[in-house]
């Protein structure tokens, strides 16, 4: 790893996998604003300043050209945002562009012009040039820093898949569609159906079907060709003869589908209805 600051870590922060970063936009500003020599980095801790809402984030000092940095409960991307913010102010000095001569108290921003210039630059150069660095390496390492979401899927979708993984979780089990397709009820959704029916269990009739569509799943992973009763008169052949009273299972797969798509879709509404539910109760 190629060193571009003298790092002084005066908070303890574990820079193993970060240290890189700093270095990394240290070179890439240095390019942008074309100042000559690195400033010091300190990082420090203040306990006091982190527990102030509005408490300092970092500052530079001319002087002894140092960049400070407080770390406390703060994520690493934003702490790097502050650096390029300094960079620019470290930049200012070099060229002796930094007027620090004036009113330096509290609202100088807003009461010594100069400074006010000074800062209307380091946020606008500070923040391009942190965005520019940013994006850039993603492009070159995509596989590392890029997020997860692929390029192809649209936003909409990206929020859609979000929301129902964090609602699958929250009620205790992953989305799986092909469970839908086997007409087995996920134990959770069953629950809700029989609280809003007002039911304790579903009827033995329901546990029959329930029974019959396993032994049938097992016969067809066996090899074996499940069956259904049938009343022989119903039961046609290819010549319009009537058959045994019994057809396999495979034969009656257009209407199976036709009674599981009827499932999936109250499934499906029991599903939707929870998710809208949950999304009334956070906003």
């Amino acid at each position: 790893m190629k060193k571009f600051f003298n790092i002084k870590n005066k908070c303890g922060m574990d820079m193993s996998q970060t240290e890189e970063l700093f270095h990394d936009l240290g070179g890439f500003a240095q390019k942008r604003f074309g100042f000559k020599k690195p400033p010091t980095l300190h990082l420090i801790s203040d306990g006091e300043n982190a527990s102030k809402p509005l408490g300092k984030t970092a500052y530079y000092d001319p002087q002894s050209m140092a960049v400070t940095i407080y770390t406390d409960n703060r994520h690493t991307k934003d702490i790097l945002r502050s650096l390029a913010h300094e960079l620019v102010h470290h930049t200012q000095n070099e060229n002796g562009m930094l007027n620090d001569s004036g009113y330096h108290g509290q609202g100088y921003a807003q009461k010594n012009k100069d400074l006010r210039q000074s800062e209307k630059e380091a946020y606008l150069k500070g923040n391009m040039c942190f965005r520019d660095w940013e994006d850039s390496l993603k492009e070159s390492k995509p596989t590392i820093y890029n997020e997860w979401r692929i390029k192809t899927m649209s936003t909409k979708k990206w929020k859609n898949n979000e929301l129902m993984e964090n609602l699958s979780e929250k009620f205790g089990f992953k989305m799986d569609l092909s469970l839908l397709k086997e007409g087995k009820e996920p134990p959770q959704l069953k629950k809700h159906r029989l609280e809003k029916s007002g039911k304790k269990e579903d009827s033995e009739e329901d546990e029959k079907s329930e029974e019959e569509s396993e032994e049938n799943e097992k016969s067809s992973k066996n090899g074996k060709m499940p069956m259904k009763d049938e009343p022989a008169g119903k039961d046609l052949n290819k010549d319009g003869k009537k058959g045994h009273g019994k057809v396999p299972a495979f034969l009656k797969e257009k209407e199976d589908k036709k009674s599981e798509g009827m499932n999936e879709t109250k499934l499906r509404g029991i599903i939707r209805k929870i998710i809208l539910s949950e999304v009334k109760k956070r906003s």
